[in-house]
């Protein structure tokens, strides 16, 4: 158990996904230079911009699926998240960033479609995550719902929020 989540790693054969544009692969899968531009964009995102205390990578990236969008030259990420299954939570989403030059492009929006469809065709029921009240209409529009009360994580006021799929 790291940072109160327990990691659930999941085998589903095999495990390179492509969803739409985004491609959907565990840290082993990824590549050295898919891996620099995905964490290069979260610690931009999550350290640089938004000051946030909390180590940017954790133990849960070891076995989380990275999902992440890169430019056409391969040499930044333009949208990224993980999501991983936590044994108390269920299906958790997290690290959910967008590059600053492609923001309003609605890549953050398709994303997450994305990774519904994906946990869908999987049998997944509900996803969660903990939404940064200032994200919060973000995933209102996406038809995440609140569960519980605010909450300090890293310095900054979360709301746990979940969404029904299917």
């Amino acid at each position: 158990m790291k940072n109160g989540l327990a990691v659930i790693v999941i085998i589903w054969g095999n495990n390179v996904e492509k969803v739409g544009q985004f491609l959907i692969k565990t840290v082993d899968e990824m590549t050295g230079r898919e891996v620099f531009c995905v964490e290069r964009l979260r610690s931009e995102v999550f350290v640089s911009e938004q000051k946030i205390t909390l180590p940017e990578l954790d133990d849960i990236d070891l076995h989380a699926w990275q999902v992440f969008l890169l430019n056409e030259e391969k040499t930044d990420a333009l949208s990224t998240c993980r999501i991983f299954q936590d044994q108390k939570l269920g299906w958790m989403l997290g690290r959910v960033a967008v590059n600053k030059t492609t923001r309003g492009q609605h890549l953050g929006s398709q994303m997450l479609q994305a990774v519904h469809k994906l946990l869908i065709s999987r049998n997944v029921e509900t996803l969660s995550c903990h939404a940064q009240i200032s994200a919060k209409p973000f995933y209102d529009q996406l038809g995440y719902q609140v569960v519980g009360d605010v909450f300090d994580e890293g310095g900054v006021e979360h709301v746990m929020m979940t969404k029904k799929l299917g």
